[in-house]
């Protein structure tokens, strides 16, 4: 069934399970190869969370929020943030890998009010009104556990899943000669590579789907004024291939997420 959700060869992902892929963010070696974290990309996903956040009639009062590998901790801050803008209360825990990681996270994010280093068994019986799975699912290779326990845990979950598996990136793997996938395991600790729908599938399993967006990254990518993104418009062939995504997006919205590289905003519900 696992085949279903992943297209990674299983012999792949046993063998990345077995180099403990846990100790890529504790060791430092994630930040090695991602030394900004993402910050870049914060606002441009904030616009995407924030679109099914209004999607819900939240209950006025107390929010809890757990943000689960949340990275430098910019993202959290700007849910947070958009709850008490709205005029609630925040209250928001971190649940990390790494100390490192936390460490930021605490330091950007001044909601935060408790941290803890682990897996999800480290929250106890703590109840969430919204859980934070941003870029996070197809980093865990006990993905199911994973989420059958953030279900027990939160009302409202919002994933954001890399679409890896889409027409571009196949391409780019038989171009590379089967190397694409391997480099995405060893440099960003990927064990789980989706298609919109199987992405979409593994979301229901555990959670009632309630809405998703699919982001316009060719597109952020051609207009951020980042060095990592002005690298990449050097390369002829990336930058041909961006302004042909771009295009695919704008103007074939519904195929776009099986021929584009990019992600899947996912607001989902408690079963």
């Amino acid at each position: 069934m696992l085949v279903r959700f992943y297209v990674h060869s299983q012999s792949q992902v046993k063998r990345s399970i077995r180099m403990n892929p846990a100790s890529i963010y504790s060791d430092g070696t994630y930040i090695e190869h991602n030394p900004s974290l993402h910050q870049e990309d914060s606002a441009y996903k904030m616009t995407y969370l924030e679109s099914l956040l209004e999607t819900i009639e939240w209950p006025k009062g107390l929010i809890r929020i757990l943000d689960v590998g949340g990275g430098a901790g910019i993202l959290g801050w700007l849910v947070c943030e958009w709850f008490h803008q709205h005029g609630y209360t925040v209250e928001c825990w971190a649940l990390d890998l790494s100390e490192e990681m936390l460490a930021l996270q605490r330091a950007h994010n001044p909601y935060i009010t408790e941290t803890r280093l682990g897996g999800m068994e480290q929250l106890g019986n703590q109840d969430f009104d919204l859980a934070l799975v941003i870029d996070v699912i197809e980093h865990v290779p006990e993905h199911h556990l994973f989420s059958e326990a953030l279900n027990r845990r939160a009302k409202y979950i919002l994933y954001n899943i890399p679409i890896e598996q889409n027409l571009f990136d196949v391409l780019r793997n038989l171009y590379m000669r089967g190397r694409y996938y391997a480099l995405q395991t060893k440099s960003l600790g990927h064990v789980h590579f989706f298609t919109p729908g199987a992405a979409k599938a593994f979301v229901r399993v555990h959670h009632q789907l309630l809405g998703t967006r699919f982001s316009h990254f060719a597109m952020h990518l051609l207009t951020t004024d980042h060095p990592a993104y002005k690298i990449q418009l050097q390369h002829r062939l990336r930058y041909v291939e961006l302004k042909l995504s771009a295009w695919i997006r704008r103007w074939l919205c519904s195929l776009a997420p099986w021929l584009v590289q990019g992600s899947l905003f996912i607001l989902a519900r408690r079963k």
